[in-house]
């Protein structure tokens, strides 16, 4: 058996997460990587022990303080209803160098939630019970930093904690499931539509991506079916498809 939390969100209008590393033709991710939503939970999670840094320098390079508490979660996917439009605004920005001043044009992308659909996000976290045990946090401050949420990585992706959801979830092995969560596309049959994005593997580190490991995740669009050699789990009545 494992903890699990489901939280369930509702964005403002605009959810902001660039591809990384970037060019200077910048690129917005449609949906909520696994690395997003563990760093969503850990900034309230740490303003619980008084750290309120987002940032570490460790081996000449910088981290995120989410890289801290990520072996806590056994696995992280998300939910969306409602599918997001990709939008890039062209911006001029100007700047002095060398007392100089110059202009440039870059660009915002970010993936926009706005019209009259009913847009909700909703995260599960499954809690590594063991490693939970031997740290510094509780279930409960898992929980309270689950209220805490208030935006998916950058400061323009607001979003409003409606729900969360606490309990135990047990793993096991299936040949077929339905599920509506985001899971690795790897040796998987799917019937059902969806968008595949590559994210960084969060379980090999948050905050440098230059040389990162990476996976490809589906992102369904509504609820799929999904074939394969699975490791299934059931929380709140809602079936996840995990890592294999």
């Amino acid at each position: 058996m494992t903890f699990f939390l489901k939280v369930t969100m509702r964005p403002t209008g605009i959810v902001a997460l660039r591809a990384l590393p970037q060019s200077k033709m910048r690129t917005a991710l449609r949906y909520v990587p696994p690395t997003t939503l563990i760093g969503a939970i850990a900034y309230p999670l740490h303003h619980l022990s008084g750290n309120r840094a987002e940032t570490v320098y460790d081996r000449k390079t910088f981290k995120s303080t989410a890289d801290g508490v990520k072996n806590l979660f056994e696995w992280v996917t998300v939910k969306t209803i409602g599918k997001p439009r990709l939008y890039g605004a062209l911006l001029k920005i100007n700047t002095v160098y060398r007392g100089k001043a110059q202009s440039a044009v870059t660009s915002f992308p970010s993936a926009v939630m706005y019209g009259s659909g009913d847009f909700t996000i909703t995260a599960v976290y499954l809690v590594n019970e063991e490693k939970l045990s031997k740290g510094p946090y509780t279930m409960k401050d898992l929980e309270r930093a689950a209220w805490g949420i208030t935006r998916l990585g950058s400061r323009e992706s607001v979003v409003s904690v409606e729900n969360v959801e606490t309990g135990k979830a047990e793993i096991s092995e299936a040949s077929s499931a339905e599920t509506s969560y985001a899971f690795p596309f790897k040796g998987f049959e799917v019937q059902g539509r969806g968008t595949l994005q590559s994210v960084v593997d969060w379980r090999s580190g948050i905050g440098d991506y230059s040389s990162a490991k990476r996976i490809v995740m589906f992102y369904p669009e509504g609820t799929v079916s999904v074939r394969g050699k699975l490791s299934v789990t059931t929380v709140g009545g809602e079936t996840l498809v995990l890592a294999p």
